[in-house]
């Protein structure tokens, strides 16, 4: 008689604290990224909420220069740029796809990346890194123009201490033929100003190539890291030239001005090599398969050299002597089982998969030390599962084949069973 109760409060408190207690761990595993977004999300959230509420005391406090407009000349200070900002907005995205994986009906990965993400990323990431390239270099060139000026104009030019603010100085700038020779002058003593440096255009370009090497080949990797010790190596050079003129007069001296002296053109075939050598690397092995379906298809590879009678051996509790075990298919055959583990009962049993739900062969246990040979009914070509039934851990493959060859030594021809070993019993029905 069925129960018609309606389920009391109590009850319902129990299936509640038996799903908290009890969850289904493969559900929560599948949400963990999304717990992850929304804990960065939050997190962001937070650190912009902290920052707004801190925003009167932690404003800038820095005295507002005396003279309206440019620095005075040879004082290098970079512009503003929204770029810094954009990079990692890409490479987030990159890390978002790795992931976010691309996965088909059956929620199986078919790519270990989701291209449109990935895409996104890379494209942001591209534009991020131009626009910062030409907002360097535009930079790059206006110092060096005022630099090469060092404050002394031709008659009639304006000079950069009265250019109205936010003017460029190269705006105001006559042409180079009407530039008169001049001292190069430097900032104050104990003004640190950096010089020139392409290292910050470079390095990125090292750790892209990295990345791309952990989702695509290890190569990449190698290549990656050798393009970062260069601009790891050439960084440190600069920073300490840099560092060693600061400390001898006060203020840095740069080895030029010159934006285009200073980017290293010998490096960048060197860096642009490496990157072609790594993706060839990467790609030939699907260059090759590409290549090797445009030629004619070759005559049918030999089949496997299947025994006409398979033997298998147990010497402990714990494995037999093979976990894959190579048999005739299309045909019934005979499987000789050596017990060789004294004392100990043991058997074979051959089924269509783990969960045994057909058993072709349920073998006769024998207790070692025993040989006995089963009689094993068709199988058709395909792979199979085969255990002890005493001993479960004792367990493989069956890989069922066509016949290309008899037993090890045996003279019969092929599918012919072989004579039985000695101290074989008689067959057994399973």
């Amino acid at each position: 008689m069925e129960d018609d109760r309606q389920p009391t409060i109590v009850d319902q408190f129990f299936e509640l604290l038996e799903q908290v207690i009890l969850p289904d761990w493969n559900d929560l595993v599948r949400l963990v990224p999304l717990l992850l977004i929304v804990a960065v999300v939050l997190f962001l959230a937070f650190n912009a909420w902290q920052w707004r509420r801190a925003a009167e005391r932690t404003r800038p406090r820095v005295i507002r220069p005396l003279v309206a407009g440019a620095p005075p000349p040879g004082v290098h200070l970079p512009g503003p740029s929204r770029w810094p900002f954009v990079v990692p907005i890409g490479i987030a995205l990159m890390f978002l796809a790795l992931a976010l994986p691309q996965r088909d009906e059956t929620d199986s990965v078919v790519l270990p990346f989701n291209p449109l993400l990935m895409a996104l990323g890379l494209g942001v990431l591209a534009v991020a890194l131009v626009g910062w390239l030409r907002d360097a270099m535009r930079e790059w060139r206006a110092t060096a123009a005022s630099d090469s000026v060092a404050g002394l104009l031709a008659p009639g030019a304006t000079p950069i201490a009265h250019l109205p603010a936010g003017a460029m100085a190269a705006d105001a700038m006559p042409a180079t033929s009407d530039l008169q020779p001049a001292a190069s002058l430097e900032p104050p003593t104990g003004i640190h100003v950096p010089e020139p440096s392409p290292w910050p255009f470079f390095a990125p370009i090292a750790m892209t190539v990295i990345l791309f090497g952990f989702i695509f080949s290890p190569v990449l990797i190698v290549g990656g890291l050798f393009l970062a010790a260069i601009a790891a190596a050439g960084w440190l050079r600069d920073a300490g030239r840099e560092y060693r003129s600061t400390e001898a007069v006060g203020h840095v001296v740069p080895v030029t001005r010159d934006p285009h002296k200073v980017w290293p053109r010998r490096l960048v075939p060197i860096f642009a090599g490496v990157i072609a050598l790594s993706l060839l690397v990467t790609l030939a092995p699907l260059g090759l398969a590409w290549v090797n379906t445009l030629a004619p298809a070759g005559p049918t590879a030999t089949a496997l050299a299947v025994p006409a009678r398979p033997e298998i051996t147990a010497r402990t509790s714990v494995s037999f002597d093979t976990t894959t075990l190579l048999v005739p298919c299309c045909r019934p055959f005979e499987l000789v089982f050596h017990n060789e583990h004294a004392g100990v009962p043991h058997n074979v049993e051959i089924a269509d998969s783990a969960a045994r739900s057909t058993v072709y062969l349920d073998g006769e246990e024998i207790t070692g030390v025993e040989t006995i040979t089963y009689q094993v009914p068709e199988l058709p070509e395909g792979d199979y599962y085969f255990l002890c039934r005493i001993h479960p851990n004792m367990n493989g493959n069956v890989e069922a084949r066509p016949e290309s060859g008899g037993p090890p030594g045996g003279t019969g021809p092929p599918g012919a069973p072989g004579p039985p070993g000695p101290g074989t019993s008689a067959p057994q029905s399973p």
